[in-house]
């Protein structure tokens, strides 16, 4: 039955291993990040029908299709989101730009942030948007700024960032 203390028992201990594999894999290697990883619930970001045990794969969850079958979003596999936000060497308070939003990375980021940073995640897809915004009111991250448009913009709104981090596919980068 979904939602029930079994599911969070599964949901506990899968989160656990997998920040255990990621330790032992070295792709974290800050207390900051690793908590982050112990703390956000992946599951609620990924769209229903995905087990527990996929939610929590050191592997891509597709969250939505195109019309030709391709996959257009994901949630991202967790070794990459673990080696970008160690990259980015985010520090409490800072301000943080996501372009391409499924919710589960913006999540990390505003964990290693903490209450005193700020989290502005883009999608051009107002569905992924929506998505994004609800996993995040589940999981308990009402802080993040889910904003839907072209990521190639920013949102000036809420800049400067101290770090932008982009986790979508692009053939380049503009200048902008």
């Amino acid at each position: 039955m979904a939602g029930s203390t079994l599911d969070t028992v599964a949901a506990d201990e899968a989160r656990a291993l997998l920040a255990s594999q990621l330790l032992a894999g070295r792709w974290i290697t800050s207390p900051a990040v690793e908590a982050a990883f112990r703390r956000v619930p992946r599951h609620l970001f990924a769209t229903d029908g995905v087990s527990i045990d996929a939610a929590y794969a050191d592997d891509a969850v597709i969250t939505r299709r195109g019309p030709d079958g391709r996959a257009t979003s994901s949630i991202s596999a967790p070794w990459l989101q673990a080696y970008m936000l160690e990259q980015a060497r985010l520090a409490p308070g800072a301000r943080v730009l996501e372009v391409g939003s499924g919710g589960y990375n913006a999540a990390l980021i505003a964990d290693v942030v903490g209450p005193d940073g700020a989290v502005v995640t883009v999608d051009i897809d107002a569905d992924v948007t929506d998505r994004a915004r609800t996993g995040l009111d589940r999981a308990g991250y009402q802080q993040v700024t889910v904003v839907h448009g072209d990521g190639e913009y920013a949102h000036p709104p809420a800049a400067p960032y101290d770090a932008i981090i982009v986790t979508v596919e692009t053939p380049d980068l503009p200048p902008a």
